[in-house]
């Protein structure tokens, strides 16, 4: 396995096949479903992607691909300003609503959510993006900002709408600006629901089309009018893979339908009232 990852005792005993969601059995260097699909290393880092599911040349493929490589980049220019600013950013945000209990990170990348969360606290990050932590020893930068990274994360590569956790088994489901990247959001929430534990939290964090008033100014309009004209005219690295470009209401209404109830909506600060935090429960269900 990655010497960055790990897949602790706790984990372990979670884990459940994504499609199914019955345990998974172990023969080898495999994991295997009760259907028989077998799930293994890649890389180094537990596979629990079906890729058939996602296949090549669906838009959220094409988002994925843009924003791995994105992401590539970011991680060879290793800005200690960029990183820097990016704690800053959040730290308001993580004491207005604090992430407690056992943590899944759905899309947490190389778990730098930990910086915020207590020692002891059982985290999982799983995320697409098999190779989130290659290249993490040549980034002193970032490991200098992100101490949390010394320590090996728990990590499995999985898609949002089939977590591959048992029901009921986490405290907080942690999904910080990639629910406009899943191919289904709805789907993605629905599975929230499912592997929290009664009384869990989901916390969403996002960028919304029109910010706290929901209103899109005269100038955005413009902009993304510009920005969807310009692939016609062979430029093409403005393109927007984004998967849903939902309002505040749409995003709260979409969390509530899929069972839960929003507690509190916390604004980021410095992003004009465009990015909200959305801390929610699990609604209770009675007969």
């Amino acid at each position: 396995m990655h010497s960055a990852v790990t897949i602790a005792p706790w984990l372990r005993e979670l884990l459940v096949d994504p499609i199914g969601k019955r345990p998974l059995s172990q023969d080898g260097g495999f994991w295997v479903a009760e259907c028989g699909f077998q799930y293994g290393e890649t890389r180094g880092v537990l596979d629990l992607r079906r890729p058939t599911l996602f296949d090549r040349g669906s838009d959220w493929k094409a988002g994925q691909e843009a924003y791995e490589q994105w992401s590539t980049q970011l991680g060879i220019r290793d800005a200690r300003s960029d990183y820097l600013k990016e704690i800053e950013s959040v730290r308001s945000v993580y004491a207005a609503i604090p992430v407690s209990g056992r943590v899944l990170d759905v899309g947490g990348h190389q778990g730098r959510l930990r910086a915020f969360l207590k020692p002891d606290q059982e985290y999982v990050s799983c995320d697409p993006f098999l190779d989130a932590f290659q290249g993490l020893d040549r980034q002193p930068n970032l490991r200098a900002a992100y101490s949390c990274l010394d320590e090996p994360c728990n990590f499995v590569a999985a898609h949002a709408e089939h977590l591959p956790f048992a029901s009921q088994s986490f405290d907080t489901v942690h999904m910080r600006s990639v629910i406009d990247h899943f191919r289904d959001p709805a789907l993605a929430l629905i599975e929230a629901f499912r592997v929290l534990r009664p009384g869990g939290h989901l916390v969403v964090g996002l960028t919304v089309e029109g910010g706290r008033a929901g209103r899109v100014s005269a100038k955005d309009r413009v902009k993304e009018a510009v920005r969807t004209a310009l692939p016609w005219i062979g430029i093409n690295r403005f393109t927007d893979h984004h998967i849903w470009h939902p309002t505040y209401a749409e995003l709260r209404n979409v969390i509530e339908s899929s069972g839960f109830d929003v507690l509190t909506t916390h604004w980021q600060a410095g992003w004009s009232d465009k990015v909200c935090y959305i801390d929610a429960k699990r609604r209770e269900r009675h007969p």
